[in-house]
Protein backbone atom coordinates (compact mmCIF):
# COMPACT_ATOMS: atom_id res chain seq x y z
CA UNK A 1 0.00 0.00 0.00
CA UNK A 2 2.98 2.12 1.05
CA UNK A 3 4.63 1.37 -2.61
CA UNK A 4 1.34 2.34 -4.32
CA UNK A 5 1.07 5.63 -2.73
CA UNK A 6 4.22 6.13 -3.34
CA UNK A 7 4.33 5.49 -6.96
CA UNK A 8 1.07 7.89 -7.17
CA UNK A 9 2.67 10.47 -5.27
CA UNK A 10 6.18 10.86 -6.94
CA UNK A 11 4.37 12.07 -10.53
CA UNK A 12 1.97 13.80 -8.47
CA UNK A 13 5.34 15.80 -6.68
CA UNK A 14 7.43 16.27 -10.14
CA UNK A 15 3.74 17.70 -11.58
CA UNK A 16 3.23 20.05 -8.44
CA UNK A 17 6.61 21.22 -9.05
CA UNK A 18 6.77 21.86 -12.64
CA UNK A 19 3.25 23.93 -12.56
CA UNK A 20 5.06 25.91 -9.63
CA UNK A 21 8.07 26.19 -11.65
CA UNK A 22 6.52 27.41 -15.00
CA UNK A 23 4.02 29.54 -12.76
CA UNK A 24 7.12 30.95 -10.78
CA UNK A 25 9.28 31.53 -13.93
CA UNK A 26 5.87 33.15 -15.72
CA UNK A 27 5.43 35.88 -12.74
CA UNK A 28 9.00 36.37 -12.95
CA UNK A 29 8.85 36.96 -17.16
CA UNK A 30 5.38 38.67 -17.51
CA UNK A 31 6.47 42.11 -16.14
CA UNK A 32 7.44 45.80 -18.05
CA UNK A 33 8.50 48.32 -15.83
CA UNK A 34 8.39 52.08 -17.12
CA UNK A 35 10.40 54.13 -15.39
CA UNK A 36 9.19 57.60 -16.10
CA UNK A 37 12.03 59.54 -14.98
CA UNK A 38 14.23 58.11 -17.21
CA UNK A 39 13.06 60.26 -20.68
CA UNK A 40 14.29 59.80 -23.94
CA UNK A 41 13.73 61.38 -27.19
CA UNK A 42 10.88 63.85 -27.61
CA UNK A 43 7.90 63.23 -29.85
CA UNK A 44 6.70 65.32 -32.61
CA UNK A 45 4.01 63.49 -33.80
CA UNK A 46 2.03 61.04 -35.98
CA UNK A 47 1.59 61.63 -39.78
CA UNK A 48 0.54 60.45 -43.41
CA UNK A 49 0.91 61.57 -47.03
CA UNK A 50 -1.83 62.92 -49.17
CA UNK A 51 0.19 60.98 -52.10
CA UNK A 52 -2.18 59.08 -54.91
CA UNK A 53 -5.14 59.56 -53.56
CA UNK A 54 -6.20 63.02 -52.84
CA UNK A 55 -6.13 64.19 -55.90
CA UNK A 56 -9.07 61.69 -57.00
CA UNK A 57 -11.24 62.98 -54.15
CA UNK A 58 -13.94 64.88 -55.49
CA UNK A 59 -16.53 64.59 -53.38
CA UNK A 60 -17.15 67.54 -50.36
CA UNK A 61 -19.07 65.14 -48.11
CA UNK A 62 -15.94 63.01 -49.25
CA UNK A 63 -13.60 65.24 -48.65
CA UNK A 64 -14.65 66.24 -45.22
CA UNK A 65 -15.30 62.42 -43.49
CA UNK A 66 -11.70 61.23 -44.12
CA UNK A 67 -10.02 64.52 -43.46
CA UNK A 68 -12.24 64.20 -40.46
CA UNK A 69 -10.73 60.66 -39.65
CA UNK A 70 -7.56 61.59 -40.15
CA UNK A 71 -6.73 64.94 -38.86
CA UNK A 72 -9.45 65.81 -36.62
CA UNK A 73 -9.44 64.42 -33.07
CA UNK A 74 -12.75 62.66 -33.18
CA UNK A 75 -10.49 60.73 -36.03
CA UNK A 76 -6.78 60.19 -35.38
CA UNK A 77 -5.79 63.64 -34.60
CA UNK A 78 -2.62 63.43 -37.06
CA UNK A 79 -0.05 66.61 -36.97
CA UNK A 80 2.19 65.87 -39.75
CA UNK A 81 0.71 66.39 -43.47
CA UNK A 82 3.02 65.18 -46.31
CA UNK A 83 1.56 66.94 -49.81
CA UNK A 84 3.18 65.10 -52.53
CA UNK A 85 3.94 68.28 -55.54
CA UNK A 86 3.49 65.82 -58.70
CA UNK A 87 6.00 66.28 -61.47
CA UNK A 88 3.37 65.90 -64.39
CA UNK A 89 3.40 64.47 -66.92
CA UNK A 90 3.74 64.34 -70.77
CA UNK A 91 0.73 62.23 -72.52
CA UNK A 92 2.64 61.05 -75.66
CA UNK A 93 6.19 59.81 -73.39
CA UNK A 94 4.81 58.56 -70.74
CA UNK A 95 5.54 54.77 -69.31
CA UNK A 96 3.08 54.78 -66.25
CA UNK A 97 -0.19 53.38 -66.84
CA UNK A 98 -2.10 53.41 -63.51
CA UNK A 99 -3.67 56.79 -63.29
CA UNK A 100 -3.42 56.93 -59.43
CA UNK A 101 0.42 56.88 -59.68
CA UNK A 102 0.56 59.88 -61.97
CA UNK A 103 0.31 64.01 -60.90
CA UNK A 104 -0.50 67.16 -62.17
CA UNK A 105 2.26 69.30 -62.14
CA UNK A 106 1.57 73.65 -61.60
CA UNK A 107 4.21 73.58 -64.07
CA UNK A 108 2.74 73.54 -67.40
CA UNK A 109 3.18 74.42 -71.17
CA UNK A 110 1.69 76.83 -72.73
CA UNK A 111 1.02 75.30 -76.51
CA UNK A 112 0.31 79.08 -77.55
CA UNK A 113 3.64 80.66 -76.61
CA UNK A 114 5.73 77.58 -75.95
CA UNK A 115 6.80 78.75 -72.82
CA UNK A 116 6.61 76.95 -69.41
CA UNK A 117 4.22 78.74 -66.76
CA UNK A 118 2.75 78.31 -63.63
CA UNK A 119 -1.19 77.63 -63.21
CA UNK A 120 -1.91 76.92 -59.66
CA UNK A 121 -5.36 75.54 -60.63
CA UNK A 122 -3.79 72.50 -60.91
CA UNK A 123 -4.09 69.58 -58.48
CA UNK A 124 -7.27 71.60 -57.25
CA UNK A 125 -8.63 68.34 -55.08
CA UNK A 126 -5.24 67.37 -53.32
CA UNK A 127 -4.96 71.24 -52.40
CA UNK A 128 -8.20 71.11 -51.47
CA UNK A 129 -7.86 68.01 -49.60
CA UNK A 130 -5.24 69.90 -47.37
CA UNK A 131 -7.19 72.95 -46.61
CA UNK A 132 -9.60 70.55 -45.43
CA UNK A 133 -7.35 68.59 -43.10
CA UNK A 134 -5.90 71.77 -41.85
CA UNK A 135 -9.20 73.51 -40.87
CA UNK A 136 -9.07 70.55 -37.83
CA UNK A 137 -6.66 72.47 -36.72
CA UNK A 138 -4.32 69.50 -35.23
CA UNK A 139 -2.01 70.12 -38.48
CA UNK A 140 1.77 71.99 -37.09
CA UNK A 141 4.23 70.58 -39.83
CA UNK A 142 3.03 70.87 -43.45
CA UNK A 143 5.77 68.86 -45.56
CA UNK A 144 6.32 69.31 -49.39
CA UNK A 145 8.00 66.78 -50.92
CA UNK A 146 8.88 65.61 -54.42
CA UNK A 147 9.16 61.97 -56.07
CA UNK A 148 10.97 63.52 -59.04
CA UNK A 149 12.08 66.56 -59.95
CA UNK A 150 9.05 68.11 -63.17
CA UNK A 151 9.31 66.12 -66.21
CA UNK A 152 11.04 68.97 -68.06
CA UNK A 153 14.29 68.94 -66.24
CA UNK A 154 14.46 65.20 -66.56
CA UNK A 155 16.93 62.69 -69.01
CA UNK A 156 14.01 61.48 -70.17
CA UNK A 157 11.41 63.88 -70.45
CA UNK A 158 9.25 61.33 -68.25
CA UNK A 159 8.43 61.45 -63.92
CA UNK A 160 9.17 57.81 -63.63
CA UNK A 161 12.74 57.94 -63.67
CA UNK A 162 15.56 57.50 -66.93
CA UNK A 163 15.85 54.94 -69.04
CA UNK A 164 18.86 53.65 -67.75
CA UNK A 165 18.56 51.86 -63.86
CA UNK A 166 20.19 53.74 -60.91
CA UNK A 167 21.17 56.77 -62.76
CA UNK A 168 19.78 60.21 -62.11
CA UNK A 169 17.12 61.44 -64.33
CA UNK A 170 17.66 65.11 -63.56
CA UNK A 171 20.12 67.45 -65.95
CA UNK A 172 23.11 68.55 -64.54
CA UNK A 173 22.03 71.80 -66.07
CA UNK A 174 18.25 71.59 -64.55
CA UNK A 175 19.43 71.51 -61.11
CA UNK A 176 18.61 75.24 -60.62
CA UNK A 177 15.80 75.38 -62.58
CA UNK A 178 14.53 72.42 -59.99
CA UNK A 179 15.46 74.53 -56.82
CA UNK A 180 13.39 77.25 -58.23
CA UNK A 181 10.46 75.75 -59.47
CA UNK A 182 9.56 73.62 -56.04
CA UNK A 183 10.87 76.83 -53.63
CA UNK A 184 8.21 78.98 -56.02
CA UNK A 185 5.65 76.47 -55.34
CA UNK A 186 6.02 76.40 -52.04
CA UNK A 187 6.49 80.41 -52.18
CA UNK A 188 3.01 80.44 -53.53
CA UNK A 189 1.35 77.67 -50.57
CA UNK A 190 2.70 80.06 -48.02
CA UNK A 191 1.44 83.35 -49.47
CA UNK A 192 -1.73 80.97 -49.90
CA UNK A 193 -1.99 80.83 -46.23
CA UNK A 194 -0.91 77.58 -46.22
CA UNK A 195 2.18 77.07 -43.51
CA UNK A 196 4.96 75.12 -45.17
CA UNK A 197 7.24 73.77 -42.62
CA UNK A 198 9.57 71.43 -44.62
CA UNK A 199 10.11 71.07 -48.16
CA UNK A 200 11.94 67.59 -49.58
CA UNK A 201 13.00 67.47 -53.00
CA UNK A 202 14.81 63.74 -53.16
CA UNK A 203 12.67 61.11 -52.41
CA UNK A 204 14.48 57.24 -51.60
CA UNK A 205 17.47 58.17 -53.78
CA UNK A 206 19.62 54.87 -53.63
CA UNK A 207 16.38 52.83 -55.72
CA UNK A 208 16.75 52.74 -59.54
CA UNK A 209 13.45 54.50 -60.48
CA UNK A 210 14.27 53.66 -64.16
CA UNK A 211 15.57 51.10 -66.85
CA UNK A 212 13.02 48.64 -68.11
CA UNK A 213 10.05 48.53 -65.92
CA UNK A 214 8.53 51.83 -64.04
CA UNK A 215 5.48 52.47 -62.17
CA UNK A 216 5.46 55.37 -60.71
CA UNK A 217 7.18 58.93 -59.89
CA UNK A 218 10.98 58.40 -58.98
CA UNK A 219 14.70 59.93 -59.16
CA UNK A 220 17.72 58.41 -58.59
CA UNK A 221 20.57 60.03 -57.41
CA UNK A 222 24.09 59.38 -56.56
CA UNK A 223 25.60 60.46 -52.67
CA UNK A 224 27.35 63.15 -54.18
CA UNK A 225 24.22 64.32 -56.01
CA UNK A 226 22.25 64.35 -53.14
CA UNK A 227 24.84 66.70 -51.24
CA UNK A 228 24.88 68.78 -54.11
CA UNK A 229 21.11 69.22 -54.75
CA UNK A 230 20.29 69.72 -50.79
CA UNK A 231 23.41 73.16 -50.80
CA UNK A 232 21.57 74.40 -53.50
CA UNK A 233 18.52 74.27 -51.71
CA UNK A 234 19.36 75.55 -48.39
CA UNK A 235 21.34 78.43 -49.91
CA UNK A 236 18.12 79.53 -51.61
CA UNK A 237 16.34 78.92 -48.77
CA UNK A 238 18.23 81.35 -46.99
CA UNK A 239 18.36 83.67 -49.93
CA UNK A 240 14.81 83.83 -50.05
CA UNK A 241 14.17 84.18 -46.65
CA UNK A 242 11.84 81.04 -46.49
CA UNK A 243 10.66 80.34 -43.00
CA UNK A 244 10.72 76.34 -44.13
CA UNK A 245 13.53 73.84 -43.52
CA UNK A 246 14.77 71.16 -45.42
CA UNK A 247 14.13 67.62 -44.74
CA UNK A 248 15.76 64.56 -46.09
CA UNK A 249 17.22 62.78 -47.54
CA UNK A 250 14.32 60.38 -47.36
CA UNK A 251 16.28 57.62 -47.43
CA UNK A 252 14.50 53.99 -48.76
CA UNK A 253 16.38 51.87 -46.38
CA UNK A 254 18.11 52.06 -43.24
CA UNK A 255 20.87 49.63 -43.91
CA UNK A 256 21.75 50.68 -47.42
CA UNK A 257 23.71 54.40 -47.33
CA UNK A 258 21.27 56.06 -44.62
CA UNK A 259 23.85 56.99 -42.30
CA UNK A 260 26.45 58.39 -44.72
CA UNK A 261 24.05 60.35 -46.33
CA UNK A 262 22.98 61.80 -42.45
CA UNK A 263 26.44 62.57 -41.60
CA UNK A 264 26.89 64.17 -44.81
CA UNK A 265 24.09 66.60 -44.56
CA UNK A 266 24.98 67.31 -40.58
CA UNK A 267 28.10 68.25 -41.60
CA UNK A 268 27.33 70.63 -44.58
CA UNK A 269 27.24 74.05 -43.22
CA UNK A 270 24.88 75.61 -46.07
CA UNK A 271 22.46 72.16 -44.73
CA UNK A 272 22.38 71.98 -41.71
CA UNK A 273 21.83 75.36 -41.45
CA UNK A 274 18.25 75.36 -42.25
CA UNK A 275 17.82 71.57 -41.64
CA UNK A 276 14.64 70.19 -40.34
CA UNK A 277 15.15 67.05 -39.87
CA UNK A 278 17.14 64.18 -41.30
CA UNK A 279 14.63 61.20 -42.02
CA UNK A 280 14.48 57.86 -43.40
CA UNK A 281 11.53 55.27 -44.69
CA UNK A 282 11.41 51.84 -42.36
CA UNK A 283 10.78 49.73 -45.07
CA UNK A 284 12.86 45.96 -45.24
CA UNK A 285 13.11 46.43 -41.67
CA UNK A 286 9.73 44.70 -40.28
CA UNK A 287 11.72 41.69 -38.45
CA UNK A 288 15.09 43.32 -38.13
CA UNK A 289 14.97 44.35 -34.46
CA UNK A 290 18.68 44.25 -34.42
CA UNK A 291 19.35 46.70 -37.12
CA UNK A 292 16.74 48.98 -35.78
CA UNK A 293 18.35 48.86 -32.35
CA UNK A 294 22.07 49.32 -33.89
CA UNK A 295 20.58 52.57 -36.25
CA UNK A 296 18.82 54.07 -32.69
CA UNK A 297 22.52 53.65 -30.76
CA UNK A 298 24.12 55.01 -34.38
CA UNK A 299 21.22 58.17 -33.99
CA UNK A 300 21.61 58.58 -30.17
CA UNK A 301 25.95 59.13 -30.81
CA UNK A 302 25.96 61.45 -34.25
CA UNK A 303 22.77 63.16 -33.61
CA UNK A 304 21.17 63.67 -30.23
CA UNK A 305 20.39 67.11 -31.35
CA UNK A 306 18.73 66.70 -34.68
CA UNK A 307 15.02 65.71 -35.13
CA UNK A 308 15.05 62.25 -37.22
CA UNK A 309 11.90 61.43 -38.51
CA UNK A 310 11.07 58.04 -39.96
CA UNK A 311 8.90 59.87 -43.08
CA UNK A 312 7.10 56.56 -44.29
CA UNK A 313 6.13 53.30 -43.95
CA UNK A 314 3.94 50.45 -45.41
CA UNK A 315 3.85 46.73 -44.88
CA UNK A 316 6.23 46.30 -48.58
CA UNK A 317 5.08 43.11 -49.71
CA UNK A 318 1.42 43.52 -48.54
CA UNK A 319 1.21 40.33 -47.59
CA UNK A 320 -2.92 40.56 -45.12
CA UNK A 321 -6.01 41.83 -46.79
CA UNK A 322 -7.23 45.26 -45.14
CA UNK A 323 -9.23 43.80 -42.36
CA UNK A 324 -7.13 41.51 -40.83
CA UNK A 325 -6.09 41.50 -37.46
CA UNK A 326 -2.19 40.78 -38.89
CA UNK A 327 -2.32 43.62 -41.13
CA UNK A 328 -2.61 45.88 -37.99
CA UNK A 329 -0.43 43.87 -35.61
CA UNK A 330 2.48 44.69 -38.42
CA UNK A 331 2.06 48.22 -38.33
CA UNK A 332 1.83 48.65 -34.55
CA UNK A 333 4.60 46.78 -34.06
CA UNK A 334 6.80 48.69 -36.78
CA UNK A 335 5.48 51.74 -34.78
CA UNK A 336 6.69 50.85 -31.45
CA UNK A 337 10.17 49.56 -32.76
CA UNK A 338 10.89 52.43 -34.51
CA UNK A 339 10.16 54.31 -31.84
CA UNK A 340 11.55 52.10 -28.75
CA UNK A 341 14.31 50.63 -30.78
CA UNK A 342 15.23 53.67 -33.22
CA UNK A 343 14.50 56.43 -30.95
CA UNK A 344 12.94 58.27 -33.77
CA UNK A 345 10.97 61.50 -32.97
CA UNK A 346 8.49 61.06 -35.58
CA UNK A 347 6.15 58.80 -37.60
CA UNK A 348 4.35 59.26 -40.56
CA UNK A 349 2.64 56.59 -42.61
CA UNK A 350 2.74 55.97 -46.38
CA UNK A 351 -0.24 56.53 -48.48
CA UNK A 352 -3.78 57.50 -46.26
CA UNK A 353 -5.77 55.79 -48.93
CA UNK A 354 -5.17 53.09 -51.59
CA UNK A 355 -7.04 51.65 -54.20
CA UNK A 356 -9.04 48.18 -53.43
CA UNK A 357 -6.61 45.60 -54.75
CA UNK A 358 -8.22 42.13 -54.78
CA UNK A 359 -6.10 39.43 -54.06
CA UNK A 360 -6.62 36.29 -56.58
CA UNK A 361 -5.39 33.87 -54.27
CA UNK A 362 -6.93 34.66 -50.94
CA UNK A 363 -9.92 37.22 -52.80
CA UNK A 364 -8.70 39.54 -49.81
CA UNK A 365 -8.45 43.08 -50.49
CA UNK A 366 -4.68 44.09 -49.95
CA UNK A 367 -4.22 47.82 -50.22
CA UNK A 368 -1.30 48.68 -47.97
CA UNK A 369 -3.20 52.59 -46.58
CA UNK A 370 -5.15 53.60 -43.73
CA UNK A 371 -8.15 53.24 -46.08
CA UNK A 372 -8.84 51.59 -49.40
CA UNK A 373 -11.03 53.34 -52.26
CA UNK A 374 -12.65 52.78 -55.42
CA UNK A 375 -11.07 54.61 -58.18
CA UNK A 376 -13.13 57.44 -58.27
CA UNK A 377 -14.10 57.12 -54.20
CA UNK A 378 -17.50 56.01 -54.70
CA UNK A 379 -17.17 53.51 -52.12
CA UNK A 380 -13.77 53.62 -49.54
CA UNK A 381 -13.65 51.61 -45.76
CA UNK A 382 -11.31 51.87 -43.04
CA UNK A 383 -8.41 49.37 -43.25
CA UNK A 384 -7.71 47.74 -39.34
CA UNK A 385 -4.44 49.51 -39.46
CA UNK A 386 -5.97 52.81 -38.97
CA UNK A 387 -6.48 51.63 -35.54
CA UNK A 388 -3.00 50.75 -34.74
CA UNK A 389 -2.02 54.08 -35.73
CA UNK A 390 -4.72 55.33 -33.83
CA UNK A 391 -3.65 53.31 -30.36
CA UNK A 392 -0.69 55.61 -30.74
CA UNK A 393 -1.71 58.77 -32.37
CA UNK A 394 -4.83 59.55 -29.98
CA UNK A 395 -2.98 59.26 -26.96
CA UNK A 396 0.30 60.36 -27.82
CA UNK A 397 0.83 63.89 -28.91
CA UNK A 398 3.38 66.11 -29.62
CA UNK A 399 5.04 67.36 -27.20
CA UNK A 400 5.34 64.33 -25.49
CA UNK A 401 8.42 62.61 -24.59
CA UNK A 402 9.40 58.88 -24.42
CA UNK A 403 10.72 57.07 -21.49
CA UNK A 404 12.42 54.06 -20.75
CA UNK A 405 10.64 51.02 -20.25
CA UNK A 406 11.67 47.31 -19.47
CA UNK A 407 10.28 44.50 -20.62
CA UNK A 408 11.01 40.67 -19.62
CA UNK A 409 8.12 39.24 -21.13
CA UNK A 410 9.96 38.10 -24.49
CA UNK A 411 13.06 37.28 -26.08
CA UNK A 412 14.51 37.83 -29.36
CA UNK A 413 15.44 35.04 -31.85
CA UNK A 414 17.80 35.60 -34.54
CA UNK A 415 19.02 34.16 -37.48
CA UNK A 416 21.26 35.86 -40.37
CA UNK A 417 19.21 37.03 -43.66
CA UNK A 418 21.62 34.53 -46.51
CA UNK A 419 19.43 37.02 -49.34
CA UNK A 420 20.70 39.78 -48.90
CA UNK A 421 24.31 38.57 -49.52
CA UNK A 422 24.22 40.42 -52.48
CA UNK A 423 24.31 43.63 -50.70
CA UNK A 424 27.11 42.44 -49.07
CA UNK A 425 24.67 42.72 -45.84
CA UNK A 426 23.91 40.07 -43.52
CA UNK A 427 20.84 41.68 -41.24
CA UNK A 428 19.98 39.96 -38.19
CA UNK A 429 16.37 38.67 -38.44
CA UNK A 430 13.88 38.68 -35.65
CA UNK A 431 11.26 40.46 -33.80
CA UNK A 432 9.34 39.96 -30.24
CA UNK A 433 6.90 38.66 -29.58
CA UNK A 434 5.71 41.57 -27.72
CA UNK A 435 6.74 44.58 -28.33
CA UNK A 436 6.09 47.29 -26.27
CA UNK A 437 6.92 51.21 -25.71
CA UNK A 438 5.69 53.91 -23.50
CA UNK A 439 5.88 57.86 -23.40
CA UNK A 440 4.93 60.62 -21.16
CA UNK A 441 2.56 63.37 -22.06
CA UNK A 442 2.38 67.29 -21.67
CA UNK A 443 -0.76 66.82 -19.23
CA UNK A 444 1.15 64.23 -16.80
CA UNK A 445 -0.21 61.05 -18.03
CA UNK A 446 1.96 57.57 -18.80
CA UNK A 447 1.17 55.79 -22.00
CA UNK A 448 2.34 52.11 -22.58
CA UNK A 449 1.50 50.27 -25.95
CA UNK A 450 1.92 46.96 -25.70
CA UNK A 451 1.70 44.59 -29.02
CA UNK A 452 1.09 41.42 -28.43
CA UNK A 453 2.02 39.03 -31.70
CA UNK A 454 0.71 35.67 -29.71
CA UNK A 455 -1.49 33.83 -27.55
CA UNK A 456 -3.30 35.46 -24.37
CA UNK A 457 -0.74 36.76 -21.81
CA UNK A 458 -0.79 37.75 -18.29
CA UNK A 459 1.64 40.87 -17.85
CA UNK A 460 2.50 42.62 -15.15
CA UNK A 461 2.92 45.59 -14.63
CA UNK A 462 5.22 48.29 -12.89
CA UNK A 463 4.33 51.69 -13.33
CA UNK A 464 3.00 55.18 -11.47
CA UNK A 465 -0.21 56.25 -11.74
CA UNK A 466 -3.91 56.01 -8.95
CA UNK A 467 -6.26 55.60 -12.37
CA UNK A 468 -5.67 53.65 -15.87
CA UNK A 469 -7.83 53.05 -18.93
CA UNK A 470 -7.29 49.73 -21.40
CA UNK A 471 -8.31 50.12 -25.35
CA UNK A 472 -7.61 47.27 -27.27
CA UNK A 473 -7.46 45.83 -30.73
CA UNK A 474 -8.09 42.50 -31.55
CA UNK A 475 -9.78 40.30 -33.46
CA UNK A 476 -13.02 41.35 -32.94
CA UNK A 477 -12.67 44.42 -31.50
CA UNK A 478 -11.04 48.05 -32.87
CA UNK A 479 -10.05 50.43 -30.00
CA UNK A 480 -12.07 49.44 -27.43
CA UNK A 481 -12.38 50.53 -24.25
CA UNK A 482 -12.06 47.71 -22.35
CA UNK A 483 -11.03 48.88 -18.78
CA UNK A 484 -10.97 52.21 -16.74
CA UNK A 485 -10.40 52.32 -13.08
CA UNK A 486 -8.27 51.94 -10.73
CA UNK A 487 -4.58 50.92 -11.41
CA UNK A 488 -4.48 47.10 -11.90
CA UNK A 489 -1.39 45.73 -11.17
CA UNK A 490 -1.75 42.68 -14.00
CA UNK A 491 -3.51 43.24 -17.03
CA UNK A 492 -4.59 40.12 -19.62
CA UNK A 493 -2.89 40.80 -23.19
CA UNK A 494 -5.42 38.58 -25.68
CA UNK A 495 -4.56 36.91 -28.57
CA UNK A 496 -2.91 38.31 -31.17
CA UNK A 497 -3.66 42.33 -29.70
CA UNK A 498 -2.75 45.75 -29.67
CA UNK A 499 -3.30 47.77 -26.35
CA UNK A 500 -3.26 51.23 -25.12
CA UNK A 501 -3.40 51.42 -21.32
CA UNK A 502 -3.53 55.40 -20.37
CA UNK A 503 -2.10 55.72 -16.66
CA UNK A 504 -3.08 58.75 -14.46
Amino acid sequence: MKKKLLLICIPLLAVIICVALFFGLREKDMKITVKTENELQPVYGWGTSSCWWSQNVSNEKTREDIAKYLYSKEGLGLNIYRYNVGAGYDEENNRVDNPWRLTESFLVKNEETGKWEYDFTRDKNAVEMLKKCLSYGCIDTVILFANSPHYSFTVSGQSSGGMTAYKSNLKKECYEDYVDYLLTITEHFIDEGIPVTHISPINEPQWSWGGESVRQEGCHYEVDEVITLMRMFAKEIKKRNLPVKLYGPESGDISWQTNGWFERMKADKDISSVLGALCYHSYWSDNYAVQKEDFGNFINSNFSDTRVDMSEWCELPCEHGTQTIESALIMARVIGSDMALSHVNSWTNWVAVNQIGINSEDGLDHADGLFSATNDFSEYSIAKRYYALAHYSKFIPTGSVMVESENTVSTLNITEDENLAEWDIKRKVGSYELTQSAYKTPDGKTVLVLVNEGEDKDVKLDVTGKGMTVYTTDETRNLEQTYTGEKQKQITLTKNSIVTVVFE
